[in-house]
């Protein structure tokens, strides 16, 4: 069968079973396969004969973006069902993934196919009255969600009761009999006032575009790294201010002198996806990730501050970062951003920096331009 495709549909959605995952939304991407005959539109020249794939895509980011599931499990058998009910193809094969949910891996997720022939027939009107209703003067029908005397006994004590035939039982996969569901309060669990082990502790939300300052660090051929790293900045992000560089020592191993800067741009992805495309920044300029120990590195990029944002994620994702303490990292904040309080301690960086233990014997300034 000829096929219709979607790859890498990116959509923020409220997904996760944790605390602070019920509080901002994360990037989910998807790709569709749809079984298709494409022989007619090929005949036709005609659009009209096509499977729309844009209204495909625009569907699915409406009903996910207004989703709010703990599973993406969950999420993709909606999907799943969505597409075979609404857009009448015969199989579907969806990968739902989430970016960023483990550390070290570049995202996790599900892969599902599914058939229209497995989905259970939408109930009409007359079918939920009929349901609603017994016929006069006959006992109540058992509830469906009853258990089963294994017989087969409850139906036949009513079978002389209701002339019409029992309906032949649908062979279904249990997925196939979830539908969307209703919107509804919150769960208290999950409000916003209430206290959580782990959950964003406290700022602001990210808007439509937050200024962001991420630290930029190499120690081997430091110069044409970085300069290489904030070339994908200004290529990504348009207008990157650059902090004076400074050179420092290797902290935790022996090894050559880091250079390190900070870069300020405003931002309008979500944390968790900036923070996945730093790390392919770092892959791409030779950092191997899987090995986490000290050792000497091609390029290291952190997220610092995004706005005002206090959170908790996944793995050791934590805003802000916790390398603020070092010296390399506030010293070209303050230069950059001297008046920005930190949403934590409420003081602003060049305060934090004066206060500093290495105030007065500073990393450092190297003359590079960036």
């Amino acid at each position: 069968m000829d096929k219709v495709f979607i790859e890498g549909l990116e959509i923020e959605a409220l997904i996760g079973i944790y605390d602070w995952e019920r509080r901002i939304r994360q990037p989910l991407r998807l790709d569709l396969e749809m079984d298709f005959d494409n022989r007619r539109p090929a005949a036709s020249d005609d659009i009209a004969d096509t499977l729309d794939y844009k209204a495909v895509s625009k569907r699915l980011i409406a009903f996910v973006s207004q989703s709010d599931f703990g599973l993406v499990e969950t999420l993709a058998e909606r999907c799943a069902e969505l597409v075979l009910r609404e857009f009448g193809v015969p199989r579907v094969r969806l990968k739902l993934a989430k970016p960023g949910a483990v550390r070290g891996a570049a995202s996790v997720g599900v892969v599902i196919e599914r058939q229209r022939t497995d989905l259970l027939a939408e109930p009409t009107q007359a079918d939920a009255v009929a349901a609603a209703a017994p016929s006069k003067g006959a006992p109540a029908a058992a509830s469906s969600d009853s258990p089963s005397l294994g017989n087969g006994s409850a139906s036949a004590a009513h079978a002389g009761t209701d002339p019409r035939p029992a309906p032949a039982e649908a062979s279904v996969e249990p997925w196939s009999r979830v539908r969307e569901p209703v919107a509804t309060t919150p769960s208290p669990a999950f409000t916003p006032s209430t206290p959580a082990t782990v959950m964003p502790r406290g700022g602001s939300l990210p808007g439509a575009h937050v200024r962001t300052y991420v630290s930029v660090g190499s120690n081997i051929d430091p110069e044409h790294n970085l300069r290489l790293a904030v070339a994908a900045l200004r290529a990504r992000f348009d207008e990157v201010t650059v902090s004076p560089v400074y050179r420092t020592k290797a902290v935790g191993f022996e090894g050559p002198d880091f250079l390190n800067a900070i870069a300020a741009f405003d931002c309008g992805i979500h944390p968790f996806a900036l923070n996945h495309w730093l790390h392919a920044q770092e892959i791409a300029q030779g950092r191997d990730r899987r090995d986490k120990s000290y050792i000497d590195r091609p390029l290291d990029m952190d997220i610092i501050y995004f706005g005002t944002l206090v959170l908790d994620g996944p793995g050791d994702f934590q805003l802000p970062r916790a390398e603020l303490n070092h010296a390399f990292v506030l010293k070209p904040l303050a230069d950059i951003a001297p008046n920005f309080v930190d949403p934590i301690r409420h003081t602003s960086l060049s305060q934090l920096w004066a206060a500093h233990r290495q105030h007065d014997d500073p990393p450092a300034r190297v003359d590079l331009e960036l």
